[in-house]
């Protein structure tokens, strides 16, 4: 819900030619999170408690929530529409199930035939759900968006395979360091970390190397670079001096933070102005669901080569190759763009506004 009514303000409030700027705003502050989460998060484990993490996030929230009301624009639309209640059953149980399935495989503790049972429940459930949201007259998630082929290629066919990808990192690269490497939760924190700084960097770029190039450019160019990236993490060694390792996730962060900037704003290119409500409910479902499969099908992987035991460095190496791989997959989907797609939001071939 804050992610959906934050876009949909934002989106709204700006025309397009000026949103790409605008979005660089918000993600300047969105990435302080990944920025002082892994240190604040390894701080909090390693000297207080792991509890601390969770306890943290009241003041935080409570802060929000009084900025918000005081801030928040208190605008109302023309007409309203019917909550959809019987689709708001079906994607909430649906996804549930997924994430309780997704996180038994992630933590190992639970019968297999349970996961099954969950797993083959909610992708049931979901099925179900995206044939009433098709058919509905007010759904909750509008599905038919899928038919708009910028939306449909920047964020299913390619954006969710480099999503799966890119996103296994965040899961797999603390833990390599920290049951592999033998580092301490601050030590692998404070490696991790230097991620977000590449992506908070670059997103002041992103702008004018949109403006230059154009989506498709940038994204044929940038997927097979990232996901040699993710596959290069397969060579870190425990020897290897910590400025190197620190030069090389800060470089992942750059081009990560390339991919998922385009395919963010390509995402919406096409979107009428009275979509952008059901585009961005639809976008953080996709978003988390990606996320979702990106962690339980790493920690389902990982399982498997270690074959229930404790996970080597090795087991490690040859998941990142994976994920490499299908990071690698999206390119056949950003192929298939064209050079003109998205360019009332990048402005490629025209001349980019300073203001």
């Amino acid at each position: 819900l804050m992610g959906t009514l934050g876009q949909v303000v934002i989106l709204s409030s700006f025309p397009r030619d000026r949103t790409l700027k605008i979005n660089m705003y918000i993600s300047l502050a969105g990435q302080s999170g990944p920025l002082v989460g892994p240190l604040v998060g390894g701080a909090l484990t390693t000297y207080v408690s792991w509890r601390w993490i969770f306890y943290i996030n009241i003041p935080i929230a409570l802060t929000a929530a009084l900025l918000a009301a005081s801030l928040f624009p208190s605008t109302t639309k023309p007409v309203r529409t019917p909550f959809d209640f019987p689709g708001f059953l079906l994607v909430g149980s649906g996804m549930g199930l997924l994430v309780f399935g997704m996180d038994s495989l992630a933590a190992k503790d639970t019968a297999s035939s349970l996961i099954g049972i969950e797993l083959g429940l909610a992708i049931i459930i979901l099925t179900i759900a995206a044939f009433y949201c098709l058919r509905a007259r007010n759904p909750l998630l509008d599905l038919n968006l899928l038919r708009i082929r910028t939306f449909r290629i920047s964020f299913l066919t390619g954006g969710s395979l480099d999503t799966i990808g890119l996103s296994s990192v965040v899961f797999l690269l603390p833990l390599m360091f920290q049951l592999g490497f033998g580092m301490s939760a601050v030590q692998a924190g404070s490696l991790t970390f230097v991620a977000a700084i590449g992506s908070l960097v670059m997103r002041f770029f992103m702008p004018r190397l949109l403006n230059h190039f154009g989506f498709k450019r940038v994204l044929v160019t940038n997927t097979p670079i990232v996901a040699l990236l993710v596959a290069g993490f397969a060579l870190m060694q425990e020897s290897l001096p910590a400025w190197i390792v620190l030069a090389y996730i800060f470089t992942f962060g750059v081009f990560r933070s390339v991919q998922w900037a385009s395919t963010g704003n390509l995402s919406y290119s096409d979107i009428a102005p009275e979509q952008l409500a059901r585009f961005s409910a639809l976008y953080y479902i996709l978003w988390q669901l990606a996320v979702a499969i990106s962690v339980g099908l790493a920690a389902a992987l990982l399982s498997l080569l270690a074959g229930g035991g404790k996970a080597s460095v090795d087991d490690y190496r040859i998941l990142f190759v994976v994920e490499g791989l299908i990071t690698l997959c999206a390119l056949s989907a950003y192929l298939r763009l064209t050079p003109q797609d998205g360019a009332h939001v990048s402005g490629h071939g025209t001349h980019m506004s300073t203001d």
